[in-house]
């Protein structure tokens, strides 16, 4: 082989390295799809549906069936503090027992929905079956629907900010 041929060749497996190289450097980062989204509506029925078969497992002395679904707010200790939708756990809780809720349906909220649909994705990301309140408890509210403190007593506080968000009249907005 001469050697122009040789360079030539040497100079082609350089240049198709290099063509790789800047591919790899190229491509875009993997999309995030956004997660599944449950509605106000949704979510209520599920919540009073829930409610409804521990009613009813109360009144036989049965215990209630697990429930299929787990409902997380994901918001601050602060926020979480002054209200909660009924029948949710916390971010905290639900980090120290993701193995029990491995097999449920997550639903996440936060204020109005971007919080919990990062943590919707983390949580799509382990492989668990998630979805995200969009509008989250400013929704709730705007729906006129209950909120209760940690303890499950009810309030008509929650934790938003009143110049940015409109909520009615029922409720105490308190924050910053």
């Amino acid at each position: 082989m001469s050697s122009s041929l040789i360079r030539y060749l040497f100079l082609g497996l350089m240049m198709v390295g290099v063509a790789e190289s800047l591919a790899q450097a190229q491509t875009p980062p993997t999309l995030v799809m956004p997660p599944e989204v449950v509605s106000t509506k949704e979510l209520k029925a599920m919540l009073d549906e829930r409610a409804e078969a521990i009613k009813k497992a109360e009144a036989s002395g049965k215990k209630p069936e697990e429930s299929k679904f787990v409902l997380v707010d994901v918001r601050s200790e602060d926020e979480i503090s002054v209200s909660v939708i009924p029948g949710s756990i916390t971010k905290e809780q639900f980090e120290k027992n993701k193995e029990k809720y491995k097999s449920k349906l997550i639903i996440s909220y936060c204020l109005v929905g971007g919080r919990s649909a990062a943590f919707a994705n983390e949580i799509k990301k382990a492989g668990m079956v998630v979805k995200n309140y969009k509008g989250s408890i400013v929704e709730w509210v705007t729906a006129e629907l209950p909120l209760v403190t940690l303890k499950g007593e009810a309030t008509n506080k929650v934790f938003v900010d009143s110049s940015r968000f409109k909520i009615p009249s029922k409720y105490e907005a308190v924050g910053k």
